[in-house]
């Protein structure tokens, strides 16, 4: 197993929610002396300096300041997310029924809920409490399986295998967690010890449901990863490992990790809110210099994309078929969904070039729907031109997603390159 592939497992194992996913993050940045900083505060920044900011507890930007002033050689971006398709707790979840302690939840997403039933699961989230007389926001992980979505035998649901597995998302997407109606007490003693507090503290919490199973090598060769989250974690670990490797570069490196981008981003965390814009001007210095940096930047979005599967190779195009552990591929719609132009593949493709890695392209089927990235909202709200990319992967949105190891490295190594500025694009 290469070093970003046991680095990779880690990041995904400490990342069962979004929080945890930033909150991993600025372990790592801080281990490789990435500075905090707050946007309450003034910025006093110098050449080279490498620093980060936390926003809304699951957003965060890092950045490395160039050797020369933004204004004159513009900002050098990748834009991942820290979300991922799943289901969370209703507000008031709980529920005695049939003689089963149950937890109501809301889809979060698209999951592909099938892949989720009569798995082992686990609870985190956020606990907010109030600590030396300030509203506090704490996180909570338990690790054991304690809930389940049992599925019905197959005796009560005789056309599941024929006509697909099928659950009302109101009625029967209940998860089970014991049998006592004291149960729920017993779980948010559970919340309150892994936060670190009382339960009489706690004021409000959250809940993500995660799977609890580590992520593993898969294969004969041992050449697939499969793990919860991989979409679009593994992305955010790319980006924050090219950051870390990258030397000393003209322009400013900068990587922003946004949550909610899996309900369109249009939230106090996501792409759409004015945090990127607020992070760039303050590094440019001015408004003026702002302007004159985004008119010399260029931003890749990475998110994972759907890899040929040899049982529903129709689904693709005939002429796009990414494969696995053949290299990132570029993402392109004419409809918009992608926020890629032929200049910014131009651009990814030369990265890729000297990062010596193989590099392909994605289409949807021209009478199917194409996804939808954060990179045509990051690129309207800022008008700095974006190529969306991303490493292919099989079951994705599944509980437990599979991507090939080979890509990793080759998205890091292209994601350097372009945090660089090895390429002139003005």
């Amino acid at each position: 197993m290469n070093s970003e592939i046991k680095q990779l497992i880690s990041f995904l194992q400490n990342s069962p929610t979004a929080a945890h996913c930033v909150e991993a993050s600025v372990e790592l940045l801080n281990k490789n002396g990435f500075r905090r900083i707050f946007m309450d505060e003034e910025w006093k920044l110098n050449s080279g300096e490498k620093c980060m900011v936390v926003d809304s507890d699951s957003t965060v930007a890092a950045f490395i300041v160039g050797k020369k002033p933004a204004a004159d050689t513009g900002f050098r971006i990748i834009g991942t997310h820290t979300d991922a398709p799943g289901f969370r707790l209703k507000p008031e979840p709980y529920a005695y029924s049939e003689g089963l302690s149950t937890l109501g939840v809301e889809i979060y997403g698209g999951p592909t809920v099938a892949t989720w039933f009569d798995r082992d699961l686990g609870l985190a989230g956020s606990v907010s409490c109030m600590e030396n007389g300030c509203l506090t926001t704490k996180h909570y992980r338990i690790n054991s399986p304690v809930l389940r979505f049992p599925s019905p035998a197959i005796h009560l649901n005789r056309n599941a295998n024929k006509d697909g597995f099928k659950a009302n998302a109101e009625n029967q997407l209940l998860l089970v967690f014991g049998e006592d109606k004291d149960d729920y007490d017993s779980l948010k003693q559970m919340v309150a010890a892994s936060a670190g507090i009382s339960v009489e503290q706690i004021i409000d919490f959250s809940g993500e449901v995660f799977d609890v199973q580590p992520p593993a090598l898969n294969g004969i060769k041992e050449n697939f990863l499969v793990s919860a989250g991989i979409d679009n974690r593994s992305s955010t670990h790319a980006a924050l490992a090219a950051l870390i490797e990258a030397q000393e570069p003209d322009s400013t490196a900068v990587v922003f990790l946004f949550d909610n981008e899996e309900i369109g981003s249009k939230t106090v965390n996501g792409a759409a809110s004015p945090f990127m814009e607020r992070v760039l001007e303050r590094v440019s210095g001015t408004r003026e210099q702002f302007f004159r940096a985004c008119s010399r930047s260029i931003n890749v979005s990475a998110d994972c994309v759907h890899a040929v599967h040899p049982g529903w190779a129709d689904k693709h195009s005939k002429l796009s078929k990414p494969e696995l552990n053949k290299g990132p591929a570029i993402k392109m719609s004419a409809g918009g969904s992608y926020a890629s132009s032929a200049r910014t593949s131009a651009y990814f493709l030369k990265c890729a070039e000297l990062a010596e890695s193989p590099v392909q392209k994605f289409v949807s089927r021209a009478d199917a729907k194409s996804g939808g990235t954060l990179g045509p909202i990051a690129a309207t709200g800022t008008g700095i031109p974006t190529v969306d990319v991303g490493n292919p992967m099989l079951s994705m949105h599944s509980c437990r997603e599979m991507s090939g190891t080979v890509d990793h490295r080759n998205m890091i190594n292209c994601m350097k390159v372009h945090l660089e500025g090895s390429i002139a694009i003005f």
